[in-house]
């Protein structure tokens, strides 16, 4: 009170008829108010192809103490990998235990899972045409193995029960519930075993899958088909049948494999920023193997990026694919087949030490592959910095 009744007197008394105590009354503070944008939750979705495992791929592994190291033939591509939120690749061979083999019947090295769950890689896929190659024991050892490590995985079950309790696949990440459904048109002619379960590619079972998917408040269901013919690098009639019931019974992206080439991606719905709500990868071909034909000696990866805004509307906001091409010689001193990202290793050939007909090999795949993929942005990670 005393301060103010000197303020008023001062005031009255000053220079320029007081204006200085007019001032002080009506001139306020400035503040600066933060407008903070709406927190938005943000996932990414990854899907690699199809994990193969031919013998003189386990040979290249193989350590003198007998033990498996395939670390080297990751080591390019996951800082990519770890990137994203949630990567889901297709092992598309049993880890049915020793003797390994290779085609045509697979059983492959724990070893070579684990380390690329290790690299980055969170769920795996089990319903394809391999699933049964080792029969029951197969079946059941795969789904052990991955128990064991904590590792998420679908498409095949051990009975009835497992099935019902375990099927779809729910994975709760950033505020999302994804839903991850996998389905195989066949096994090689070799039915699975009673009690075992194998999601084979059926309308019916589809339908029912997506619905179950909605009851138990998946926000977005992703379903990856194992599908097609193999070595043709355009999809069929019943590729792109299939495709366009899966949405109609609700899901949101279809991602498919087994033809061990890549297959063109289709882009639909785009929404008022031109930006696809539909993107149908119909195979993304070989993540790795021995196969060193044409088309088949690469594939490549798909990511895309959801948002959920802040109506509650879950979009995707950005998509791209990665071209990568498996190199099966010397890098780093290591002997093994490498994944490598395709665009950086044919600017970099000579630090790859990719020289003569496999820098030729590299090339071809690389410009086949970004001939066929016109629809979807190329990725610049950077990958100097993320592996050197």
């Amino acid at each position: 009170m005393k301060i103010l009744l000197f303020l008023l007197i001062y005031g009255l008394f000053a220079p320029n008829n007081g204006a200085w105590l007019q001032r002080f009354f009506s001139e306020k503070p400035h503040v600066e108010v933060a407008h903070e944008e709406p927190v938005l939750d943000t996932l990414t979705l990854m899907f690699i192809g199809d994990v193969m495992s031919h013998s003189p791929q386990v040979d290249a592994a193989r350590l003198p103490d007998g033990t498996y190291d395939y670390a080297p033939c990751y080591r390019f591509l996951a800082p990519y990998i770890a990137s994203a939120d949630i990567c889901i690749a297709n092992m598309e061979v049993p880890l049915a235990g020793s003797p390994y083999t290779g085609y045509p019947q697979f059983s492959c090295p724990d070893a070579m899972m684990s380390q690329l769950f290790d690299a980055g890689v969170d769920i795996f896929l089990t319903a394809n045409n391999h699933t049964c190659d080792k029969g029951g024991k197969g079946i059941r050892r795969t789904i052990h193995v991955m128990d064991s490590l904590g590792i998420p995985h679908t498409g095949t079950w051990l009975n009835s029960t497992d099935y019902f309790q375990r099927n779809p696949l729910i994975i709760d990440k950033n505020g999302f519930r994804i839903a991850v459904l996998n389905y195989t048109y066949g096994t090689n002619g070799i039915p699975a075993p009673n009690p075992f379960i194998v999601n084979l590619l059926d309308s019916t079972a589809i339908a029912r899958d997506i619905a179950r998917a909605r009851e138990l408040k998946a926000d977005y269901i992703v379903v990856m088909p194992h599908w097609g013919i193999e070595y043709e690098r355009k999809q069929n009639k019943g590729q792109k049948g299939y495709a366009n019931y899966i949405y109609e019974c609700g899901a949101d992206m279809v991602i498919g494999g087994h033809p061990h080439v890549v297959q063109p991606i289709t882009l639909k719905n785009k929404n008022e920023y031109g930006v696809a709500q539909r993107v149908t990868a119909y195979s993304l071909g070989n993540f790795v193997s021995n196969q060193r034909k044409r088309y088949t000696d690469g594939g490549i990866i798909v990511k895309c990026q959801l948002v959920r805004d802040t109506n509650g509307v879950i979009q995707i906001t950005d998509y791209e694919y990665l071209p990568y091409w498996v190199y099966k010689g010397t890098c780093q001193g290591k002997y093994q087949y490498h994944i490598l990202p395709a665009k950086h290793a044919v600017e970099n050939c000579a630090w790859y030490n990719i020289h003569g007909a496999d820098s030729v090999a590299l090339n071809l795949f690389y410009n086949d592959t970004k001939s066929l993929i016109d629809s979807v942005p190329e990725s610049n990670f950077d990958f100097t910095s993320a592996i050197r």
